[in-house]
């Protein structure tokens, strides 16, 4: 299986997304170091996935989810089928927990969190934690 690994890489004094073109992932004293070595910054790989929209889904991105509800399931012709509805939308957080990337909502416990492989087709990607964080707090806020 080959998967696309790339990365980007967010500089919190410039509040700017940076390249990254080279990851240095250990020193001769064995400590993990990165390019930008001279400022805080937060390192975010992407998922392999992409959103609805086709747009690239990374880690610390915020997607809004289509819930849906399973009506039946049938099996023909070898395979299994599930008619599904649409019965809602949230929004939640990439986050890589391992071995996967993950969507988190806040309202919800550690161990429901979601493997994101399962419904890929069902996310749209409508921000980040590091430029509108806004968007999962008010969304925390609605769900109470």
């Amino acid at each position: 299986m080959n998967r696309e690994l790339k990365f980007r890489v967010w500089l919190h004094d410039t509040k700017k997304w940076g390249n990254v073109a080279c990851i240095e992932v250990f020193n001769s004293t064995g400590k993990l170091e990165y390019l930008y070595q001279d400022q805080p910054y937060t390192i975010q790989q992407y998922t392999g996935l992409k959103d609805k929209n086709g747009i690239p889904i990374y880690e610390g991105d915020i997607v809004k989810y289509a819930r849906i509800k399973v009506e039946s399931t049938e099996f023909a012709k070898g395979c299994f089928s599930s008619k599904a509805i649409e019965i809602g939308e949230e929004i939640g957080e990439i986050l890589f927990i391992k071995p996967s990337f993950c969507l988190s909502f806040d309202h919800i416990r550690y161990d429901d969190i979601m493997p994101m492989s399962l419904a890929e087709h069902r996310y749209e990607v409508i921000g980040n934690i590091m430029e509108t964080p806004e968007l999962i707090k008010n969304n925390d806020n609605n769900n109470q």
